[in-house]
């Protein structure tokens, strides 16, 4: 009897390289609390379908803020989209967050996505920010690469000027040459 058929789709370090939106699987859903105490979710989705199939988008965090009666409305908003886009329907109550993480588990939901601002390390990563049911047309790559985090945004450059070094000038090989970057999970803040 063989061990195991291989599979090219089925590897570690598949990372999604555009943002977009994605039909994806809940994988993590916990609760826990920020650093302001506020109560939260955070949640990895699995995407189950197209290109980046397989791939994750780890560590997106839903808040819950009442600190204020706007806070809470749009916590409220934000919580209903989600669970509306994991199935639940209207008149549904929802006791906790604790129960909200216990069904997410395994459902399915589409996510747009786009890249985020450099975190204290000058790392940017996907962020979902947007939810709603499965898109039956599948998910959908807008295109969007992430941002260099190295070069200098190109619009503060001065007229005429580039970013380019003459060649064997440069401590980094791979500057400039326009090759996607994995991410090792070595790697990752969390």
């Amino acid at each position: 009897m063989p061990l195991f058929t291989v599979d090219s789709n089925n590897v570690l370090g598949m990372s999604v390289q555009e943002a977009g939106l994605y039909n994806v699987k809940i994988i993590i859903a916990e609760v826990g609390k920020t650093g302001r105490n506020q109560q939260k979710i955070t949640i990895d989705y699995e995407i189950i379908d197209g290109k980046y199939q397989g791939a994750t988008i780890p560590y997106q965090v839903l808040t819950w803020n009442d600190e204020s009666s706007d806070s809470l409305r749009k916590s409220e908003r934000r919580f209903n989209t989600f669970v509306i886009a994991l199935g639940a329907s209207s008149g549904t109550v929802i006791d906790s967050l604790q129960s909200i993480a216990n069904i997410a588990v395994n459902r399915t939901l589409s996510v747009d996505t786009e890249w985020g601002q450099p975190n204290n390390k000058g790392n940017i990563y996907l962020n979902a920010y947007n939810y709603h049911p499965v898109n039956p047309k599948g998910s959908q790559p807008n295109g969007v690469k992430r941002p260099d985090q190295n070069q200098p945004d190109s619009s503060t450059q001065p007229t005429g000027s580039t970013n380019s070094t003459p060649s064997g000038s440069t401590s980094d090989p791979f500057s400039n040459s326009g090759d996607s970057i994995n991410v090792s999970d070595d790697d990752l803040p969390f």
